[in-house]
């Protein structure tokens, strides 16, 4: 014969066994929940955010192109760039104003004396015609803002030039220009042209 005690303890149990499974049923289901996927586009937010912050930076950038060449003088574009920036800056923007360094001073010493050297003399006296221009359209920190470093946006080697200048002219997928049977159109392509 069983002793009370183990008949209890043996109850307990198997009413614990039948119970565990109705109980646990509800509290697997959250723990296997699937994933709720992200909205289209939210992986990918962070990289066009910091591209577009790039790009606003690039916007502080004054280019060599923008000098009269080899002289520490602004040209015309240069002038209503540096008017730009001035303004950009006093909006509250805040980024760094960058003279791109020039690369076109020629050198005696070297057997072509092709201009493709930099001239830091040049550069140094560029920032400082950015830092009196600024200073005199009322940006007061003009003088720790304004360095000489090299551009943000990385110029085109020669293959990517010509490439460019071929999709600009020649309409490969792009608005205008050339082929076709009634002159181009979107796509370059027109009625019979080839469309690319």
């Amino acid at each position: 014969m069983k002793r009370p005690q183990t008949i209890t303890i043996t109850k307990l149990l198997g009413i614990g066994a039948l119970a565990l499974p109705a109980i646990g049923c509800n509290h697997w289901s959250r723990y296997f929940a699937p994933n709720i996927p992200h909205p289209l586009g939210a992986q990918s937010d962070h990289i066009w955010q910091t591209q577009q912050c790039h790009a606003e930076a690039a916007k502080f950038t004054v280019y060599q192109h923008e000098f009269v060449a080899n002289q520490a003088r602004l040209n015309t574009a240069g002038e209503d760039h540096v008017k730009q920036i001035a303004m950009r800056l006093q909006c509250g923007e805040d980024f760094p104003v960058v003279v791109e360094r020039g690369m076109l001073a020629k050198r005696e010493n070297t057997e072509f004396h092709y201009p493709v050297h930099p001239d830091p003399e040049l550069d140094l006296q560029r920032r400082e015609i950015i830092v009196r221009s600024l200073a005199a359209m009322g940006v007061h920190d003009a003088e720790e803002r304004v360095v000489v470093a090299p551009s943000y946006p990385e110029g085109y080697m020669a293959s990517e030039a010509e490439r460019s200048y071929q999709r600009a002219i020649g309409g490969y997928n792009s608005f205008g220009g050339g082929g076709g049977f009634f002159g181009g159109g979107f796509g370059g392509g027109g009625f019979g042209g080839a469309g690319r």
